[in-house]
């Protein structure tokens, strides 16, 4: 300042408050999608007779009848396929999820449950920052109230489809990564992962599949930190119909 100055008072600047309200943080939400998807997973094996309906228990999840498998093998798998993903969801690179139902005799698909997965910039995310409220994102109870309207629409999902064949049904969970690694196992794990089948997957290459049967899209989940859109899609060894322009 110059010689003759008098020094003026100073102040600390004030906290910066955060401008909007604030939510779940981002491990909140990677915690609660995980344990949804174990949820429809289930529910998808029941309400589409992967196994038969008996060996499923009725559970609420967010307000609504699900189902879960009785069988402790099934649980078993479901329960550590989920926990790879919810891995590959925290680092951001987990973008698409398909449980597929195919045949036994053949291994064709039947049909598939296609879940996308979209996420919010995550810069700043790393440590601390996964535990920190976000400013906008839903509230807990909120996320709640949009999960619960998923489920709904699952579940009214069974009497749009066309049965499966009885008795004539296996099922795969397809997990497509942003950076085309193999899943990781959940820690003290092993992998359950091996290389998909190219017939189970939804190909994204028109060279390759410039014509699939249509996809009727379920419902989707935006929540501003990680995104959830479902669709499903009857495929031609269920229906038939085959070489779809869409």
């Amino acid at each position: 300042m110059p010689p003759n100055a008098k020094a003026g008072p100073s102040r600390i600047p004030d906290k910066v408050e955060p401008q909007g309200p604030l939510g779940v943080s981002y491990k909140e939400t990677v915690d609660t999608l995980a344990s949804f998807l174990e949820v429809v997973i289930h529910t998808i094996l029941c309400i589409r007779q992967v196994y038969p309906p008996t060996t499923f228990t009725r559970r609420r999840a967010h307000g609504v009848a699900v189902y879960q498998s009785r069988h402790p093998a099934v649980r078993d798998y479901v329960s550590k396929v989920v926990a790879a993903i919810r891995d590959e969801m925290d680092k951001g690179t987990a973008r698409r999820v398909t449980v597929v139902i195919k045949t036994t005799t053949t291994g064709l698909p039947l049909e598939r449950f296609i879940i996308d997965v979209g996420y919010m910039p995550l810069e700043g995310m790393e440590g601390p920052g996964r535990e920190a409220k976000i400013v906008n994102a839903p509230t807990a109870e909120d996320l709640s109230l949009r999960l619960r309207a998923f489920l709904i629409r699952l579940a009214a999902l069974d009497g749009q489809l066309l049965d499966n064949p009885p008795e004539d049904t296996t099922w795969a969970i397809i997990v497509e990564t942003n950076d085309d690694l193999e899943p990781g196992a959940a820690e003290g794990t092993q992998t359950p992962w091996v290389p998909a089948l190219a017939a189970d997957t939804l190909s994204t290459n028109s060279a390759i599949a410039p014509h699939h049967e249509p996809l009727l899209s379920v419902r989707a989940v935006e929540t501003g930190v990680i995104d959830l859109r479902m669709m499903v899609q009857e495929c031609a060894a269920k229906t038939g119909v085959d070489h779809l322009d869409i």
